[in-house]
């Protein structure tokens, strides 16, 4: 839009011409800046609050960073009145815009190949969800050989807040030489029980999951038990064992009839059947109960395979409930842990010695755990 005005002095009209659209902006920018300018001087300030109070700028300060040197009554008195004229605390305002760090812990172990694997990170990867963290899952290859090394490079490389450490093989002398590489105040728990910890340990009631097994057979009546044992040199596997071989031996009606070794592989599951069938007696028990999933599951694949019929010649029930069981036929029976909250009572321990709150090495925490009844374990 072009405007025309007519001005001069030789009485001769002459053409003016102004973009309107620069006026406009002009005329905005002049409005704006006028606004900013009245903002500026009617933005409340602690000047304001002093005048109306009688207390000196720097109680006003105080008080509204709460300062335990600073009565509550007056607190109070200066806090209303900064309501009521509008007032915001630029500390508020910093706090505010402030965000909060999340944490990032780093789950070790040395990964194999499993459903076993799969269900705890699974189990921890919720757990992350619910804790409001971050949890990055790092592999070893030997456990026993670059546990110490790598766990001492890591720590260097300085990303994470915390490690969880779940390396069954290890024994208390291990647990001391990572302790020796890293922080007296670094948070650190371990997943894999150890004799006599020397590090904070969380993991699940292998004991009174052995216990449960137990007591399960003797109250659908069997009384000729048979087990399926882990690697002894294990303490997870230990107390597995002794917490079923305890029940079994304090009451009289119950008699261990059969007993393996295994090595919680699906394969020694196999051997074990194979073994059940070539003792001196053509069927040394009736009820057996295997130390994992695994060698459970390997146990049934073998004795459907020779024609025996579960639970009908003979019921199993397994450790750990994992997903396996419960697509075979029969579904397995089995001592349910609980990886999520495995996951959270290990994260809460670390957020526990990062805020100073009720960390000690060498505490042990164990999770509890419940038997499924599922079809192999059926009464006849």
């Amino acid at each position: 839009m072009v405007i025309s005005l007519t001005c001069g002095t030789d009485g001769e009209a002459q053409p003016f011409q102004a973009h309107y659209d620069s006026f406009l902006i002009c005329t905005i920018l002049h409005w704006l800046l006028c606004y900013f300018v009245h903002e500026a001087a009617m933005k409340p300030t602690l000047k304001q609050i002093a005048e109306k109070t009688g207390y000196s700028i720097s109680t006003i300060s105080r008080s509204l960073a709460n300062s335990p040197s600073i009565s509550k009554k007056t607190r109070d008195e200066v806090h209303r009145e900064a309501r009521e004229i509008g007032y915001r605390s630029t500390a508020r305002k910093r706090r505010q815009r402030k965000k909060k760090k999340t944490l990032h812990f780093a789950f070790l172990s040395e990964y194999r190949i499993g459903e076993f694997y799969a269900s705890m990170f699974c189990g921890y990867r919720d757990a992350s969800y619910k804790e409001d963290v971050r949890i990055s899952l790092l592999s070893v290859r030997d456990q026993r050989k670059e546990c110490v090394q790598t766990i001492q490079q890591i720590h260097k490389d300085n990303q994470y807040d915390g490690f969880i450490l779940f390396f069954p093989a290890l024994e208390r002398a291990h647990y001391e030489e990572i302790l020796k590489v890293l922080p007296s105040d670094f948070p650190v728990v371990s997943n894999a029980l150890i004799d006599n910890p020397n590090i904070a340990t969380i993991t699940f009631d292998g004991y009174n999951g052995g216990r449960l097994a137990a007591a399960h057979f003797h109250e659908l009546g069997y009384r000729r038990l048979g087990i399926i044992e882990g690697p002894a040199i294990r303490p997870e596997s230990r107390f597995r064992s002794n917490g079923f071989l305890d029940y079994v031996q304090h009451q009289p009606d119950l008699e261990l009839t059969w007993r393996f070794s295994g090595n919680y592989e699906f394969q020694s599951g196999i051997e074990a059947f194979q073994a059940f069938r070539k003792g001196s007696q053509a069927h040394p028990a009736d009820a057996i109960f295997a130390a994992n999933d695994s060698m459970a599951t390997g146990f049934m694949e073998e004795a459907r395979a020779a024609g025996l019929r579960i639970p009908d010649d003979v019921v199993i029930l397994g450790y750990d409930n994992l997903p396996t069981g419960i697509h075979r036929k029969p579904r397995l029976s089995s001592i349910d842990t609980d990886f999520i909250e495995l996951g959270i009572s290990s994260i809460k321990t670390l957020k526990n010695k990062i805020s100073k709150q009720g960390y000690k090495h060498g505490t042990l925490s164990l999770i509890p755990v419940h038997l499924v009844q599922r079809e192999s374990t059926e009464r006849k």
